[in-house]
């Protein structure tokens, strides 16, 4: 369960560090959408 989280969390740390790369190029904004979709999977999946 732990591991789970950790995991979780490092995926919205790499998500966070993105933001700067969406903002000088809108069109990973949708890579971000999709990350963030699965990050919310994992958490439901739990």
């Amino acid at each position: 369960m732990v591991f789970e989280t950790n995991q979780v969390a490092g995926a919205e740390i790499i998500v966070l560090n993105l933001i700067p790369f969406i903002i000088r190029k809108p069109k990973y904004l949708l890579i971000t959408a999709l990350l963030s979709i699965i990050i919310l999977f994992l958490l439901i999946k739990q």
